[in-house]
């Protein structure tokens, strides 16, 4: 498994030059379009990450390739994750960079998982609990998963809350185990 604080490292350093320069959403947009593109055709990073082709190689089809199409910060900043070998962290760097970028505009995505279907109403009513309980705007991504068997599993960050048939199932199997019978 690779260490995330990789990842998140670039992504705040990527984010601060953006910031500095006043590019954020343009190196965003840019970012997360390399990101897909890089996660529905991996030739790109695959050639970038080959140890068999010279460093300079990869960064000269860098410069060919994005100069006229991307920013220079994100240009340069491409150029460096090849020369440190770390391109092909790049989809983790967008996703910690969403996630700096989306702290800063002060949203926080929450992903609920329900059993069934559940209406707008009552996404909404629980998006504005969240939104009152954290104090930040929230965005919720929904999930069904039949194998929570009926009620809800919310992530809010590092907070889970669950709420789920399963859960509350598993609950009481662990405490009428633990019971001694004599």
């Amino acid at each position: 498994m690779r260490d995330p604080r990789i990842a998140h490292r670039y992504a705040h350093a990527l984010f601060t030059l953006a910031i500095e320069r006043g590019l954020v959403e343009i190196v965003a947009s840019e970012l997360f379009q390399l990101k897909s593109f890089s996660e529905k055709d991996s030739r790109l990073i695959g050639f970038l990450q080959a140890p068999q082709v010279a460093s300079e190689h990869k960064v000269a089809l860098i410069i060919t390739l994005f100069t006229a199409r991307l920013s220079q910060p994100l240009v340069s900043f491409l150029r460096l994750l090849v020369e440190k070998g770390r391109i092909g962290f790049l989809p983790e760097i967008a996703s910690e960079f969403e996630k700096l970028l989306e702290d800063q505009k002060g949203i926080i995505r929450a992903r609920i998982t329900t059993a069934i279907p559940v209406s707008e109403g009552y996404k909404n009513s629980l998006r504005e609990k969240l939104e009152k309980m954290s104090g930040k705007k929230i965005e919720i991504i929904h999930r069904i998963d039949k194998g929570i068997i009926g009620g809800i599993v919310v992530q809010l960050q590092y907070k889970v809350i669950d709420r789920s048939v399963r859960h509350e199932l598993n609950s009481l199997r662990h405490d009428l185990l633990a019971l001694k019978v004599y």
